[in-house]
């Protein structure tokens, strides 16, 4: 007896291959009063973060030690400014999501490496945090808002753009690889909020990759303090004198989703047999 794997089973499997998690479009963008120049293409914040950076000027696996710095991957937001950006995939409030993380937000910022001014030029620029961490590039603070409709918004979070720095790849033996890896991480697996940047003191490039557990990083944003139970679209304002810049931004499926439908395109095709 064979199972026929029926067109619903199928139609099913290819919804959830091809789910975007990622922003989908631009709603709306206003640069600010002080962003960065050349940093005002709101486009670059669309689909995933990134994983390589710096083509063809100074190209870099994207690491803690070496954020996205191109002007076709970030887009700047100043004094003042706003960028609206809408989801396919829904945010969703749901409290099996890890640490009650809803959507994940991607910047430029990097660890400074410290082993380039210890004591040991032996170590120069292997990927240290240091005794007393240092975060570059974050910028000023961001207010982060959630609609569902695109009209009224809802404040999640207001904070800087900071913890936990992007890592494109769990298998870089290096801060500034000069190739691109084999094993992506995910960019849908959310950190533990809990930890602080003096968590991290001392820790070196391999132990941060350990650290990070497949994640590719990124700040985790919680939803419900805003009352909504879903959002399709998120709003980033500047009320602070300091631009902050944007890569991705990244929603958290809820654990076991695939397997769920999964199981019922297999009982779907169960239930035809030749």
């Amino acid at each position: 007896m064979r199972a026929i794997i029926t067109s619903s089973a199928i139609a099913v499997t290819t919804s959830l291959t091809l789910a975007n998690p990622y922003a989908s479009s631009v709603l709306s963008y206003d640069a600010g009063s002080n962003s960065a120049i050349g940093y005002n293409d709101a486009n670059t914040a669309l689909g995933a973060a990134e994983r390589f950076t710096g083509e063809g000027i100074f190209p870099g696996g994207v690491t803690p030690f070496n954020p996205a710095f191109g002007t076709d991957e970030l887009v700047s937001i100043g004094s003042g400014g706003h960028l609206d950006l809408r989801f396919d995939t829904a945010i969703t409030n749901d409290a099996s999501h890890a640490y009650g993380i809803d959507f994940i937000v991607f910047s430029n910022a990097g660890f400074s490496d410290t082993s380039w001014f210890d004591a040991d030029p032996s170590n120069d620029g292997t990927g240290v945090i240091g005794s007393n961490p240092f975060i570059f590039g974050a910028g000023g603070e961001a207010t982060i808002q959630v609609s569902n409709d695109g009209t009224n918004w809802f404040t999640a979070a207001i904070t800087t753009l900071d913890l936990f720095p992007t890592l494109g790849y769990s298998d870089f033996d290096l801060p500034t690889p000069g190739s691109i890896g084999s094993i992506e991480t995910d960019f849908t697996q959310a950190m533990d909020p809990s930890l602080m940047l003096s968590d991290l003191a001392n820790l070196s490039f391999s132990q941060i990759i350990d650290l990070y557990n497949g994640s590719g990083g990124g700040v985790g944003i919680d939803i419900s303090s805003t009352g909504l139970n879903s959002a399709n679209y998120v709003r980033f304002l500047n009320e602070s004198g300091e631009a902050f810049e944007i890569d991705a931004v990244a929603v958290v499926p809820a654990p076991g989703a695939f397997m769920l439908l999964s199981i019922g395109a297999l009982a779907a095709a169960r239930r035809r047999r030749a």
